[in-house]
């Protein structure tokens, strides 16, 4: 493939599951810290089926979009910076392991990647005495994200490796 048949697919991509995570952010549940939603998951299958910072990008894509959307940019910028660092693995674990086990991973990855990012933007705006009590307080919202977006990406990652599995060797 061209090069600029690539970078027409990643565009289309990233604006693709950029906005597919603006829109699945709004189906969330309200916890004391955090909102648990699904947001996540088209950063996942951005991450199995591209590159890295294509994943990264539908991160940031994902933090800008739903902080504006709900005004809580404290917490949702950071969040998105996390899901690309998600992304970023979860991309580089597909290419050595099955993309399935690779999703489900990323997903777990979140406690450290995205709950940490927020914890340190709590920490260093003081609305938290510190990081470990900020990311203590996140650990229920959390473990009900990575439960749920952890089974819908790998349900959808399953199902794209079998029904349009080329979509895996397009990069």
């Amino acid at each position: 493939m061209a090069s600029r048949d690539r970078r027409s697919y990643l565009l289309i991509y990233v604006a693709i599951f950029g906005a597919l995570s603006i829109v699945l952010s709004s189906i969330r549940v309200s916890f004391p810290l955090g909102n648990p939603n699904l947001g996540s998951t088209p950063v996942s299958i951005a991450a199995a089926a591209s590159p890295g910072f294509a994943a990264f990008a539908v991160g940031l894509i994902k933090g800008i979009g739903v902080s504006l959307w709900t005004g809580q940019a404290l917490i949702e910028i950071p969040a998105g910076i996390g899901d690309g660092m998600m992304g970023i693995l979860t991309s580089w674990l597909s290419r050595r392991i099955n993309p399935v086990l690779a999703v489900a991973v990323g997903q777990l990855s979140r406690y450290l990647f995205t709950s940490g990012m927020i914890a340190v933007s709590l920490a260093l705006s003081k609305a938290y005495p510190g990081f470990l009590e900020a990311w203590i307080a996140m650990v229920p919202a959390i473990t009900a994200s990575v439960i749920v977006n952890l089974a819908l990406s790998a349900a959808a990652v399953a199902g794209l490796q079998r029904f349009y599995p080329s979509i895996f060797r397009r990069f």
